[in-house]
């Protein structure tokens, strides 16, 4: 009886961690699938959608011809599925699938099956932590004029010693913010200025009108970080 109570435990914690994972994969993202036989292939695919605990569904290769991949997009052949979760967790996904269907009309899309197991890393050295302060982004180094078209308004939603997620909300239509340098205004909660830290934008992603930026601090930042943390009593250690 004792067994039985274990697996069942066992079970219902591989449920929760699927549950906890598959609420980051919405519609339109894109994952990376790696086929191993007969030999390795790579695709980034977008997902269409997920039946829970039965199947998910993602397109087919745009750049693949009906008759092409045909010894590797075949029912029942495996791959492995890897995505990025880019929050405060900082995560990579994996887990190991297998083709069950493939259609072609009226779309062009590959089903696989429901994974049983999920693995997960940590991507960051250090954790961050969730907070809730306010800053501002500029291209350039000079632009503190806070009525500079120059500057986005959001805010930190987590934070370590060596980067942030900012988040700011858009109005429809507004373009990701590209790979670059960029400056964070961060105010200090002692003088009340404006501490300006040279940054990098690593990943963007879009939740409905909030546009999350994931930032990387320079490492030339870390004595001016770790005395603004220590100001916002957030303790990374």
């Amino acid at each position: 009886m004792e067994a039985n109570k274990n697996n069942t435990t066992v079970e219902e914690k591989a449920t929760e961690d699927q549950k906890k994972f598959f609420l980051d994969l919405l519609p339109g993202k894109l994952i990376d699938i790696q086929f191993n036989n007969p030999i390795q292939v790579r695709f980034k695919l977008t997902l269409i959608g997920y039946d829970t605990g039965k199947y998910l569904i993602l397109k087919y290769p745009a750049q693949a011809g009906k008759n092409d991949y045909s010894d590797i997009l075949v029912e029942g052949n495996g791959a492995i599925v890897r995505y990025i979760i880019e929050d405060e967790r900082g995560e990579c996904v994996a887990f190991s699938t297998s083709i069950l269907a493939i259609s072609f009309r009226p779309e062009r899309l590959i089903y696989l099956a429901y994974p049983k197991k999920i693995e997960s890393r940590q991507l960051r050295e250090t954790s961050r932590l969730p907070t809730h302060i306010p800053a501002k982004i500029s291209l350039h180094k000079g632009d503190i004029d806070a009525d500079s078209k120059s500057l986005l308004h959001g805010l930190i939603i987590d934070i370590s010693p060596s980067g942030c997620r900012f988040a700011i909300h858009v109005s429809s239509g507004f373009v990701a913010l590209k790979k670059r340098q960029v400056f964070v205004h961060i105010l200090s909660p002692i003088d009340n200025k404006s501490v300006i830290v040279t940054s990098y934008i690593r990943n963007n992603q879009m939740k409905g009108n909030r546009l999350s930026v994931g930032i990387e601090f320079d490492a030339s930042e870390q004595t001016k970080l770790n005395e603004l943390l220590e100001a916002y009593s957030i303790d990374i250690d």
